[in-house]
């Protein structure tokens, strides 16, 4: 009968305000006061922000100041998600990633991540928002950063909006504590606020708390929208079955009102409405609480009103009319309702979003294991040093038995490890002659295009060159413009062949280091002026020590992924991204191009897992059609 507020858009944007330019290693007065004018304008006035976070990219550009530059790349792309252009978001927010890891500046790594995670939630790609929160949570932890509550409330909330409430609430509950334990006030209320609301009905008491741990809050930063959401919420408890008092509720419906005029915010009547309809039909007032339904019916249209809030009042319209007795109406609004709730959540995409967080958990969880596993060891040792230098004293009575059982336990544990051993003999070897059936079949293939390199220059480029000698003998004389251009043509032409052979061949492969040959790569791109071309390597030497088979498969998967683009993409820019954190090599490739749909996979993309399968990668692509494609590669040294 009436709805709770889980979603708080102002107050991410008042935390963010709150801490996300206060962790600078380094001070810069010029750009600091751009940053302060683009915090106080956040809320007030966007357009504003959007300048003097502008000012904040191009002064940090002209000081080479990387630092200063992600966090400008990073509030730009803020700005624009803000405002509702979420393609310059996206582009600003990847394009701050590089740049962040280039400074070490880990904060706005976490928030990138953080922010990418929330655009894709909205798209409904879960599976990816969790990677990308999972991905900010794990920076934020190791690096002890403050941003670790937001990470944590956008996985609660995720998992709240797909009714997995126990997960939220390990979410919702681990933030509590962090919040509380850091002196995160403003942080502290949201989890408050989400954990009352969960728990309302299968712990009140508890829920209580949490709601009025919450309102305290609220009042002490004097945040009116959110004495206003747990007004309503506390109103909404009130009303519920195990804690029915509806005079109660009904006072804070009154207060939440007295808010909404004091922020100037006309959406917000809507749960007031809504709530109050509520009200009515607790008293069973049928007649009052239609009335207040048909206001809230009237704002739903409003784009600040969550689609679940309208699914759930089209629900209740349906009910209040069929308890009041006017059967055709409520038909109609059940047809609405049965319209809206065809967009719920599948049973297939929940399953995937589990699999991602358990992996999650469960690396977590092995580190922890073999952290105790090690403690245990190591007491072990000291309980067995202990007891033999307490049994020393009889060693000599008790020798021989002493032996002769540990020597058979010896030889129980010997024949046990020789099965373990020789069973793990036998799968590697399994393991060793697929790999080594995959490495043959792409070696084939590099020899091939060895072969066809090798006879493109001794055979096609030579007998081009041979034409076009004969050509400039016969014309000596003649003098022919015409056949002087077709001379140039053949010229071109034999440039381009031998282009083709020096990729096509091992032996130039074997010459170079992987970045030169990207930086060959981003030549031949520019040249052929087929799109925009933005290579980033961090550090500069993350590719200086591949083995000769890594560099040679990396550079040929990196190469069938920038040829596909070329071929189908239609892109105007594209963005190769390579960072490297201690010995794992992180690689985007970014291109705003028609995208493609994950169902077309093709001979290339099954090359490509061959290879990745060799060098121990992994791979992740994302397109939408119209949107472009993000592919990353994860490759473990």
């Amino acid at each position: 009968m009436v709805y709770l507020l889980f979603m708080m858009k102002h107050f991410i944007l008042f935390c963010l305000l709150s801490s996300v330019f206060f962790m600078a290693q380094k001070k810069d007065t010029e750009i600091e006061d751009f940053l302060t004018k683009y915090r106080r304008n956040l809320i007030t006035d966007l357009d504003s922000s959007v300048y003097y976070i502008n000012k904040v990219k191009i002064i940090s550009e002209r000081k080479g100041d990387n630092f200063y530059l992600s966090k400008g790349l990073y509030g730009l792309g803020y700005c624009f998600y803000q405002k509702g252009d979420i393609e310059k978001a996206q582009y600003y927010i990847k394009k701050s990633i590089p740049v962040a890891f280039r400074s070490d500046n880990f904060q706005t790594q976490a928030l990138a991540y953080n922010q990418l995670g929330l655009i894709e939630n909205n798209k409904s790609n879960y599976q990816l928002a969790i990677q990308l929160f999972l991905k900010s949570l794990k920076i934020s932890e190791k690096r002890e950063l403050n941003e670790k509550s937001f990470a944590l409330k956008n996985l609660g909330n995720l998992f709240l909006s797909q009714n997995d409430t126990v997960q939220a609430i390990q979410y919702f509950q681990e933030d509590y504590r962090f919040t509380k334990e850091k002196n995160l006030i403003s942080e502290q209320f949201g989890s408050s606020n989400n954990l009352g609301m969960i728990l309302r009905k299968k712990n009140p008491d508890s829920a209580l708390m949490y709601f009025t741990d919450a309102l305290s809050i609220a009042r002490q930063l004097d945040q009116k929208k959110w004495q206003y959401d747990i007004h309503i919420n506390l109103a909404v408890f009130f009303m519920g079955d195990q804690r029915k008092n509806l005079a109660a509720a009904l006072s804070h419906l009154k207060a939440a009102k007295i808010l909404i005029e004091d922020i100037g915010d006309s959406s917000l009547n809507f749960l007031y409405y809504y709530n109050l309809g509520g009200y009515y039909y607790k008293k069973r007032q049928y007649s009052e609480a239609i009335t207040y339904y048909l206001k809230a019916e009237k704002i739903a249209d409003n784009p600040a009103i969550p689609l679940d809030y309208k699914i759930s009042l089209m629900d209740d319209l349906n009910t209040v009319f069929s308890k009041n007795g006017d059967y055709e109406e409520a038909y109609q609004y059940l047809k609405i309702y049965n319209k809206l709730n065809d967009s719920v959540f599948s049973v297939e995409k929940n399953r995937n979003i589990n699999e991602i967080i358990t992996r999650y958990e469960v690396d977590k969880k092995n580190s922890q294991i073999k952290l105790l596993n090690q403690q245990k060891e190591l007491q072990a040792k000291k309980n067995k040093l202990v007891i033999v230098t307490s049994l020393l004293s009889i060693f000599i009575l008790t020798g021989f038995l002493y032996f002769g059982y540990k020597r058979a336990q010896f030889l129980k544990k010997l024949r046990l490890q020789e099965n373990i051993n020789h069973q793990q003999e036998k799968e590697r070897l399994l393991r060793e002659q697929e790999l080594k059936e995959m490495t043959a079949l792409v070696k084939g293939q590099d020899i091939e295009r060895n072969r066809i390199a090798k006879d493109l220059h001794d055979g096609v480029a030579g007998d081009l060159a041979g034409i076009k000698l004969l050509l400039a003998k016969e014309n000596a004389d003649l003098n022919n413009k015409n056949l002087d251009k077709i001379q140039d043509n053949i010229s071109n032409l034999f440039q381009e062949i031998r282009e083709i052979s020096h990729n096509l061949s091992i032996n130039n492969l074997r010459d170079k280091n992987l970045k030169d040959l990207l930086l060959d790569l981003k030549t031949i791109y520019e040249q052929r002026n087929e799109f925009s071309f933005y290579l980033y390597i961090y550090p500069e030497n993350a590719l200086d020590d591949l083995s000769e088979i890594k560099k040679i498969n990396l550079y040929r998967i990196l190469q069938e992924l920038l040829n596909n683009i070329s071929r189908h993409a239609k892109a105007t820019e594209v963005e190769l991204s390579v960072n490297r954190d201690l010995n794992d090599i992180i690689i985007f490739i970014t291109d705003n191009g028609v995208g493609f749909s994950m169902n077309e996979k093709g001979v290339g993309l099954k090359n490509i897992q061959d290879r990745l399968e060799i060098i121990s990668g992994e791979i992740n692509i994302q397109s939408t059609k119209d949107k472009g494609t993000t592919v990353i590669i994860d490759l473990k040294q």
